[in-house]
């Protein structure tokens, strides 16, 4: 009920919006200080629009949703529609569930509110439950009149790729280790996120009036592996350079190693999503995403 009440109260302070304001990255902190780093001489952070990136974009699809939510799957229905009705992004999006207790029983949210938070923070509230950001740049309900068809491809047209992210991982005596590498085609600073998603999770699920006890989740957000969602600062990385981040977590024995996976999303100066990949967690690999 508090986390209700905060979420209520946020939807006042807000007000309605039909996009997320996209809060702008703060000053960059130093990692071992914590204190704030001095603004950088100002340059061009992205490339000339006719610039052509060799790497597949890959669009990171967040779906904010509960357990207790029934008009939940309704959303997810909603994304399989769009994503059936626009072959060209059937391979390049990518959906990471964040599942919310903020209204009721979801043993699947993030711990400490994360996910409410998350929402609070990118203006989503006033979407309510099942709503959807697009490489944290774009948001909207997944109900009826969601615009997430539009997004995708606006997402697509006006925000184009120029990295590449490859990454691996192994587990052994309970412990993930994982690579992720990010090639820049262009010198910028570039910061990186990781997290732990989970498929086949058996778990209940309102739908409409009914609860369906044995349904299955997939692409389930488990953790987050970075220091925040918006990811650890890499620094300036110079044109054709590759930089590499290694993390090592402990594994939770709830997950199903089968079907659990870590997605790394590469995110820009404007902090936007501008790729990402993905492998199973345990034994994975998954290079570069060149274009044909």
């Amino acid at each position: 009920m508090k986390k209700y009440i905060f979420m209520a109260l946020a939807v006042l302070l807000m007000g309605c919006t039909d996009s997320p304001v996209d809060p702008q990255p703060g000053p960059e902190q130093d990692p071992g200080t914590g204190q704030e780093q001095p603004n950088q001489p100002s340059q061009p952070s992205k490339p000339d629009a006719d610039f052509e990136s060799k790497f597949v974009k890959q669009i990171a699809l967040w779906d904010f949703t509960g357990a207790w939510c029934n008009f939940c799957p309704g959303g997810l229905r909603n994304i399989s529609f769009v994503l059936a009705a626009n072959p060209q992004f059937a391979d390049c999006v990518h959906t990471m569930a964040f599942h919310s207790d903020a209204e009721g029983e979801d043993a699947l949210a993030l711990p400490d509110g994360m996910t409410d938070r998350i929402m609070i923070d990118m203006n989503l509230v006033s979407f309510g439950f099942p709503s959807f950001l697009l490489d944290l740049k774009i948001g909207g309900t997944l109900s009826e009149g969601s615009t997430l068809s539009s997004d995708l491809n606006q997402i697509a047209e006006d925000y184009p790729v120029y990295c590449g992210v490859a990454v691996s991982s192994s587990v052994a005596d309970g412990k993930a280790a994982v690579n992720a590498k990010l090639f820049s085609e262009f010198g910028t600073t570039w910061r990186m996120a990781a997290f732990v998603v989970e498929n086949k999770i058996k778990y209940y699920q309102m739908d409409g009036m009914q609860r369906k006890e044995d349904a299955t989740h997939n692409h389930v957000v488990r953790q987050i592996v970075s220091s925040s969602y918006r990811g650890d600062r890499l620094g300036q990385v110079a044109a054709d350079a590759e930089v590499s981040k290694e993390y090592v977590f402990d594994i939770d024995p709830a997950w199903n190693l089968d079907n659990t996976y870590i997605y790394v999303l590469s995110i820009d100066t404007d902090g936007v999503v501008n790729n990402m990949n993905y492998c199973l967690l345990d034994g994975g690999e998954s290079d570069y995403i060149l274009k044909q």
